[in-house]
């Protein structure tokens, strides 16, 4: 039931707060990568005792990363519904300037879009929910291990 509560929360906070439009299309993939997170720190338990500090990784793991995509997906809210007038005009040229260096080979940054800005498809695309454990557990995975023995 945890589980199930924790995936909901990453699928519902990035849909339905932003009333259900797709802006990043990002929900599914948060809870994809909220449930390899999850395994895969959860696959290293070794005592009962280090479900919580487990579950407190993954809040540090997984809140940065979900809070960061939601207001990537909120700022393309206001981007994509702007009124006819003048930012939506320049957002209509930034876009055609970005649409034609894309089409050159060369990548847009700083784009409002974000689709066609490199850095911020690497941030969206990029990530490994593996390698982010790894990196996790090597900062703190001994001293997890070292406060069970003491528990045992």
């Amino acid at each position: 039931m945890l589980v199930r509560c924790i995936l909901y929360d990453s699928l519902l906070s990035i849909t339905v707060d932003i009333r259900s439009k797709p802006y990043k299309a990002q929900g599914a993939a948060m809870t994809i990568e909220d449930g390899a997170v999850l395994g895969n720190l959860l696959s290293r338990i070794s005592h009962i005792s280090q479900l919580g500090p487990l579950l407190k990784a993954y809040q540090d793991l997984r809140l940065p990363r979900t809070a960061r995509v939601q207001a990537s997906t909120r700022l393309l809210q206001h981007v994509f519904h702007l009124p006819d007038g003048p930012e939506q005009r320049k957002r209509d040229e930034n876009l055609k300037k970005a649409m034609a260096l894309e089409l050159s080979g060369k990548s847009s940054t700083g784009n409002q879009n974000q689709s066609p800005d490199k850095a911020e498809s690497d941030v969206i695309f990029g990530y490994d929910a593996d390698v982010e454990v790894d990196k996790w557990w090597a900062a703190h995975g001994e001293e997890l291990e070292a406060s069970t023995r003491v528990k045992l």
